[in-house]
This record gives structure tokens, C-alpha cells and sequence, in this order.
């Protein structure tokens, strides 16, 4: 990890695994350990603007996991019904029950940790320089940045240690790399703009003394070059909670202050500390209007670090990384090529929506797809491409959930699968499950029964209300296709029966097939309010409750009437981004 010894010329700091705490005094009796794994606000050198204004805020929350993908049975009485709640807009059809505690340090998550490192010490790559970082825990929450994953313990605490040692390397291990780190060789105007980065504000002046006096360290022990004392400081700036956490420390009912909205703005929409210009912008005041907020945030959505946020976002919220799980025993025309390819192609499909400027509406109803030699056979077309390409599926296919990708991972084999099917729309639309009852093994068809016919007659006792009215008409909603996704007219000699109706947020509504239920969906306001719930859930870090319904109730409609963009953009400029809403604990 990082760069080898050999190639550090003697006398330079080497890398030792431990970072040397003698040689730091602020790092004595292990204080900054406790410091950091409790998320206290003291920084290692220096208070700058956490001291005494933080106590102890991270704390254990449960959390219960989602439920798994294989065919379960619900015992019926976790069903989360779609009752409507009153709002001064539309009303939702879900629950907004949650366990936020609104903490005011936010620890980076481990890819927001690379990419800042990177940039902070613009290093040209460092693949693995997060490598020992501890992911987060899986099905804790909908997704891995939620505030209550972000805790420290001390297994986190040597990983970040050992990163920082490493990142230190890389960013002294030549002439060039010690270049990019500062406009100076000063050892002042280097802790200066470096801890300008780092703490993404400027340094305190009793921070910046102490900062140049652990260079000095530096060179003094290691040996008189600019390297020792630049490789001690980084190593020290990159464990502190100034740079680990990311803050929001005003009083409650204050707008946040502009350097505190550079960093969030910046950490959400380009997943990396904010830029030298940003900081520029906070400082001289320019983010505290939301009009300046709006247009600085519509700039960045134009990047393509953007677009790489908004590729996770969508991976997390329809769990694509299934695909690489996903198996097929004894099917014909199945290859060990189809996961790679299905995974790559939802993935497209998402990015080229927020690319072009879609908006929700369109993950329901666009005739467009990318499709690959692997899924072609599927999509019934003669002229395979030799890799993916994008293309018009026809007015028989709306939408990622009638995509091949979607149908084949909700199959069991090459049968189709109603409770995947179901479970996945159900989570588009916010309806939740509780804990299944009991896995169990579908029976095989019997002579002259329907894939239909077999599914209620196993979860007619099993599951009551929660299968009848919920999983099980929006999975039969796609008896029209098979487990790969090929489109079929008929099941065991019958002809395909995928009519239902469903409890909207509304009322129930009726429809013939899944074409029918995609275009109800892509223009209800349920569809939209839970996407900007999520949306809102994953660009806040944290559950979204019932003190939150006015907040979706301003983006729903812009979900309704516009792009992806346009429905972040009124997130960035809402209050709930912009202004603390809680105190202290």
C-alpha cells in the first residue's frame, strides 16, 4: 500500500504501518482517538470552529434489514398499506416513519474519503488508496451514506490511519507530486492552502501555528526536507475530525454558513471536497442567496463527477449490484456474460435519463434501452449488436421495469417470479414489507395450471391482505413475460392474464398489463413523491420522517413536470438543505 520505501530517498519519513505519535504531541494518551472515533468536534491541531460547540453525537440506532430477494411469504401483517396521508399538495401513499437524529458531523463515507484525499493532494490516481477502509454495514438502511453507517469505532479508526500514511506517500514521492501540493515551498503558504482544502474553510491562526510547528517536527526528526514536514502535516490533517467530518453547527432555524453548504453541495452533487473557486464563492459570501445556490449547483450537475453520483444513487435505489448474483440453472440461451452485461445496461439506462435531462416520469414510460449480444436473443432481435448500444424497444416495452434486465432478475429461472416482481414495484411506489414469514420452494406448474394460478393458490392462506391487494397483482402485472424477459402470448396453453387493480395513494386503480400499470405510474404522484423521498433520503444522509411531508410536498411536483436536475436543484435551494433544522441533543 502506497509507495514503496525504496523509492523514498534516505532520510525521508517512512512508512511505519502506525503513524509515530511521539513525534506528534497533540496525538499524547491517545487523545485524538478518542476524539475521532467519538466524532467530538476538537480537531488533532487546533479547535478552529468545533471547539465546545459539539458533544458525543454519534450513537448506536437500530435498523432492520431489508427484506432478501428470494421468494419468501409475508405472514400478512407487515404490510406497511397505502394510507393517505393529508398535506397542503398530494397525498402520499406511504410511510414516513424513520430514526434520523440529525447529527451535526457528518463523517465522509469511504468513497467521498478517496476522492476528496485525491483531489486535496491532487494526486494524478490512487486506485487503491481506500482499500482498507471498512465498508459500511448491508441492509441497515435503503442506503451505504446514511448518517447512522458513519460512525468510528476503533477498527475504522487504524484503517483511516493507515490511509493517511499512505496518502502521505504518494503525495511526496517526487518532485512532481510535492509541485501539485502547493503554489510554494514556504512552509506557511503550504499549511495554509493545504489546510484551506483539507478543513474545506481556512485555518484558524492558533491551527495554523500549531500546523507548522508539527513541520518543523517533520524535518527535525526525519531530516531537513520540505517532504518530512509536508508528509507529517498530511498525515495529521487527513485524521483530523476537521477533514473527516463534514458540519453543520449553526443554531437551529440558521441558514448554514457558506462554507458549510460548499461542502455539502459539493460532497453530494460531485461526491468530492469542494473546489478552490467554490471556496472562493463561500467565503466572499456568494452561496448564502439561493438564486447564486441554484446557479452554482445547475453548473455542477453539467460535470461528469455528477453523473457518477447520480449512477450510485441509482444503483443503491434498484439494487443493480443484484446482477451479479443473479444465475440461471439449465436455461437455454443463458451465457455466463448475461450478468455483466444486464447490470451495465440498467446502469445506462439511469445515466442516460439524467444525461439528457429526463426525469422520473421516464424511468416509466421511455421506449429506449441498451441492449447487448447477451440479452438480444431475449429482446427477440435478429441483429445483435457486438456490444451495447442503445436502442428504441418499441411501444410494447415502458420503462426499465419491462426491460430485460429488470425481468430477468426478477425470474426464477426462466419462469417468472410475482413476490420479486411485486417487491421491486412495491419499493418504487414506497409501499414497504414487513419480515417474510418463511422461505419456501414454488411447486412445480400442475397439468393445465397458469404461473398465475400457481401463485394464488400458494400465497392464498399464506399472506392474505399483503399478497391480495399488494405483491401479488403488480407481479402478475408481468405475466406477459417469462424469467429472461422474453415477451410470451400464452402460459401452459392459456392465454397471459396480467390485468390487476392496486391501492394508489388516491384509490385503486385498474389496469390490463404492465404497459397499462407503467403509464399509470409514470404520471401518479405517489411514483414521484417516493422518488423524491428517496432522493431527498440519500442527498440529506439520513431517514426521511413525517416532519418531512412538506418538503415533498414541494418536490413532487416538480418531480411531475420536470427532470431529475430540475427536482435536485429544489432540493439545493429548499430549506431543509440549507438551513439547520434541529438542536443539539
Amino acid at each position: 500500500m502506497g509507495v514503496p520505501t525504496s523509492d523514498i530517498p534516505t532520510g525521508r519519513l517512512r512508512h511505519s504501518g502506525r503513524l509515530r505519535r511521539r513525534h506528534l504531541p497533540y496525538l499524547e494518551s491517545g487523545r485524538w482517538r478518542a476524539l475521532l472515533v467519538a466524532g467530538v468536534g476538537l480537531g488533532l491541531v487546533g479547535c478552529g470552529p468545533f471547539e465546545s460547540e459539539v458533544g458525543a453525537v454519534f450513537r448506536s440506532t437500530g435498523g432492520a434489514a431489508t427484506a432478501g430477494e428470494e421468494p419468501a411469504a409475508s405472514g400478512g401483517t407487515g404490510v406497511t398499506a397505502p394510507t393517505p396521508l393529508p398535506s397542503d399538495s398530494e397525498q402520499l401513499g406511504f410511510d414516513l416513519s424513520g430514526s434520523p437524529f440529525y447529527t451535526r458531523v457528518q463523517r465522509l463515507t469511504n468513497q467521498q474519503w478517496l476522492r476528496a484525499v485525491t483531489d486535496i493532494l491532487r494526486l494524478a490516481d490512487a486506485p487503491d488508496l481506500g482499500s482498507d477502509l471498512i465498508p459500511p454495514p448491508e441492509g441497515v438502511t435503503e442506503f451505504s451514506n446514511n448518517e447512522r453507517l458513519l460512525e468510528v469505532d476503533t477498527v475504522a479508526a487504524d484503517a483511516f490511519e493507515l490511509a493517511a500514511e499512505s496518502a502521505a506517500l504518494l503525495a511526496t514521492s517526487s518532485p512532481a507530486a510535492l509541485a501539485a501540493l502547493s503554489s510554494s515551498t514556504e512552509s506557511e503558504v503550504f499549511v495554509r492552502e493545504l489546510g484551506r482544502r483539507a478543513f474545506r474553510r481556512p485555518l484558524t491562526e492558533v491551527e495554523e501555528a500549531r500546523y507548522l510547528q508539527l513541520f518543523d517536527r517533520g524535518e527535525n526528526v526525519y531530516g531537513p526536507d520540505f517532504a518530512n514536514g509536508a508528509a507529517l502535516v498530511i498525515r495529521a490533517m487527513l485524521q483530523s475530525p476537521s477533514f473527516l467530518y463534514r458540519t453543520e453547527l449553526g443554531p437551529a432555524g440558521e441558514p448554514l454558513s457558506g462554507y458549510e453548504v460548499a461542502s455539502k453541495l459539493s460532497f453530494w452533487l460531485l461526491g468530492t471536497t469542494p473546489s478552490d473557486a467554490l471556496l472562493d464563492a463561500a467565503g466572499a459570501g456568494e452561496l448564502d442567496d439561493a438564486d447564486a445556490l441554484e446557479s452554482t449547483a445547475r453548473e455542477m450537475l453539467a460535470q461528469p463527477a455528477a453523473a457518477e453520483v447520480m449512477r450510485d444513487f441509482h444503483g443503491q435505489l434498484f439494487h443493480l449490484s443484484s446482477y451479479r448474483k443473479l444465475a440461471k440453472t439449465g436455461v437455454s440461451g443463458w451465457t455466463p456474460a448475461a450478468p455483466a452485461e444486464l447490470e451495465e445496461a440498467s446502469y445506462r439506462f439511469f445515466d442516460a435519463l439524467f444525461t439528457r435531462g429526463s426525469g422520473v416520469e421516464e424511468i416509466f414510460s421511455s421506449r429506449r434501452g441498451f441492449v447487448g449480444p447477451a440479452a438480444a436473443p431475449f429482446y427477440g432481435l435478429d441483429d445483435a449488436p457486438a456490444e451495447l448500444e442503445e436502442r428504441d424497444l418499441g411501444p410494447a416495452r415502458l420503462g426499465y421495469f419491462m426491460q430485460v434486465p429488470f425481468l430477468s432478475l426478477t425470474g426464477l429461472n426462466d419462469e417468472p417470479s410475482t413476490i420479486r416482481r411485486g417487491g421491486q414495484l412495491m419499493s418504487a411506489l414506497c409501499n414497504t414489507l414487513g419480515p417474510p414469514s418463511g422461505t419456501f420452494a414454488l411447486p412445480p406448474v400442475e397439468p393445465d395450471q397458469t404461473n398465475r394460478e400457481r401463485w394464488t393458490a400458494l400465497t392464498g392462506t399464506c399472506g392474505g391482505t399483503c399478497h391480495t391487494n399488494y405483491l401479488n397483482p403488480l407481479g402478475f402485472a408481468f405475466e406477459g413475460f417469462d424469467g429472461l424477459g422474453t415477451a410470451r402470448e400464452s402460459d401452459n396453453g392459456h392465454p397471459v392474464d396480467a390485468s390487476g387493480r392496486y391501492p394508489l395513494s388516491d384509490g385503486i386503480v385498474e389496469f390490463a398489463d404492465a404497459r397499462a400499470l407503467m403509464k399509470i405510474l409514470a404520471r401518479h404522484p405517489q411514483t414521484h413523491a417516493c422518488y423524491a423521498k428517496k432522493l431527498a433520503s440519500y442527498a440529506l444522509q439520513r431517514d426521511i420522517v413525517d416532519a418531512d411531508r412538506d418538503l415533498l410536498d414541494a418536490l413532487t411536483p416538480v418531480s411531475l413536470d420536470g427532470s431529475f436536475k430540475e427536482l435536485i436543484l429544489a432540493l439545493v435551494t429548499s430549506p431543509s438543505f440549507r438551513v439547520r433544522e434541529k438542536d443539539l441533543p
